[in-house]
């Protein structure tokens, strides 16, 4: 079982690095008699300057068959991580790992990243062939970079190498180390310091309704929406001003939606085949809620910048494959410049939600939120409330520091609470008068924002 347990803040680290943890090996340590003596065999072979002869040795024929596939980074660790696991579900063991190097005549050591499963650090190979025996079959399965992001996977099989590598896909699909996660486009987890719920934002009315029908609801109820023939993919547009809830929102859902979350930032676009590559992983770990961050980034309108990746969202949207249990989810602070295939197309966009103004409700609930260790009158917060029409969530959130800054300022360091924290800080109208007058907005956006 795959763990799915949201994991603390940590460094971001880097595939190449060394691992804190040491990881599992990538080849059984104890083998049986069987695969103790297939290992020595083909260890004899290494000395050749090719791998084929090693291939051949174990494969116990130089005519064997081959099925090779390509794959981005993110799907390739996905299959590999879930390789060990899947032999030693068919009761084989992996009793070898190498890498070739034939032109040069070298015999290597494979390369490796890490994956996190079952609470435990694996090794996944990255580049190099695996040896694999089965009780009724010998395997052979090699991993090559062919372009930057592009790997070629390849099975060699002595009884059937189509049909091992299928099955070992269906089990990677359900068996793999990001399956109802929250990861980046990358393959990273998303990993913060605290998870997010519903009680930190506030949205309009009538969007808190659209994502509880068209996000929550329809991946609670999918399997009787497919039967009545309801297309299994939606697509939805949240748009407005910046500091408007849009990111947010879609932390809040990462933490609390039973489905894999996968987080696509403009940095994830290098190239076109980026998309094939993210809705490839995408499809892989279904259901799957795809949150495109900055839509307007990276498809804008034909008849204002053309660019072939825009092209290639669109047909991976609504294109040939079928996105089955997809929810795609974009945001933009600029609407008006997306490109109108994508914007007013359903099927690939259902739905448009604007992020607007909150009423008067809520933002004096975002302020009493805010505000919780502070003292303040009914009437300074009413004040407050009046005040502050039209401010983002953002710029509620950094007035209410402001006032925070200013009150400390003027009464210098308490004791603290029993508990440990500073105690509440007095804010009269006369701080209030000074926080806003120092902090002065001058841009003001449209509100539906959140406190941190």
């Amino acid at each position: 079982m795959i763990e799915h347990t949201r994991l603390s803040h940590r460094r971001r680290r880097r595939p190449e690095e060394k691992p804190a943890v040491q990881p599992e090996s990538l080849v059984d340590m104890i083998l049986t008699p069987e695969a103790e003596a297939a290992r020595n065999r083909i260890t004899l072979s290494f000395l050749e300057p090719t791998g084929r002869r090693a291939v051949a040795i174990f494969l116990d024929s130089e005519d064997y068959e081959k099925t090779c596939d390509s794959y981005g980074d993110t799907m390739t660790r996905l299959l590999m991580g879930s390789l060990p696991t899947f032999v030693r579900e068919l009761g084989g063991q992996v009793i070898g790992a190498r890498l070739f190097e034939p032109h040069a005549g070298h015999v290597l050591n494979p390369r490796q990243s890490t994956v996190k499963i079952e609470g435990r650090t694996r090794a996944v190979l990255l580049e190099g062939y695996l040896f694999i025996l089965l009780p009724e079959e010998r395997v052979v399965v090699s991993v090559e970079t062919v372009d930057m992001g592009i790997n070629r996977i390849e099975a060699r099989s002595s009884k059937n190498s189509a049909d091992f590598l299928a099955r070992w896909k269906v089990f990677a699909r359900q068996h793999n180390h990001l399956r109802g996660q929250a990861f980046f486009a990358d393959g990273e987890i998303l990993e913060r310091r605290r998870a997010y719920s519903w009680d930190d934002i506030m949205l309009p009315a009538g969007v808190r309704r659209a994502i509880e029908t068209h996000v929550e609801g329809f991946l609670r109820n999918r399997a009787r929406l497919r039967a009545l023939g309801v297309k299994p993919r939606r697509g939805l547009i949240l748009e407005g001003p910046p500091g408007t809830g849009k990111t947010l929102l879609g932390k809040v859902l990462a933490d609390t939606l039973e489905a894999s979350f996968l987080w696509v930032s403009p940095r994830h676009i290098d190239s076109p085949p980026a998309f094939a590559h993210i809705l490839e992983v995408a499809r892989f770990v279904a259901p799957t809620v795809l949150f495109l961050e900055d839509l307007d980034l990276f498809a804008e309108d034909r008849d204002m910048r053309s660019t072939m990746a825009l092209g290639e969202l669109m047909n991976q949207l609504d294109g040939a494959v079928d996105n089955e249990d997809i929810i795609t989810i974009a945001t933009t602070n600029r609407l008006e410049v997306v490109e109108k295939a994508l914007r007013n197309r359903p099927g690939r966009f259902d739905r448009i939600l604007r992020l607007d103004a909150l009423d008067d409700a809520c933002r004096r609930r975002l302020l009493e939120k805010l505000l919780l260790r502070a003292t303040i009158s009914k009437e300074g917060l009413e004040h407050l409330v009046s005040a502050t029409k039209d401010y983002t969530g953002a710029q509620l959130e950094e007035l209410t520091n402001t006032l925070y800054i200013l009150a400390v300022e003027r009464c210098g360091d308490g004791p603290a609470d029993g508990d440990g924290a500073p105690p509440p800080v007095p804010i009269d109208r006369a701080l209030i008068k000074e926080a806003l007058g120092e902090f002065r907005v001058e841009l003001k956006a449209h509100v539906g924002f959140h406190a941190a």
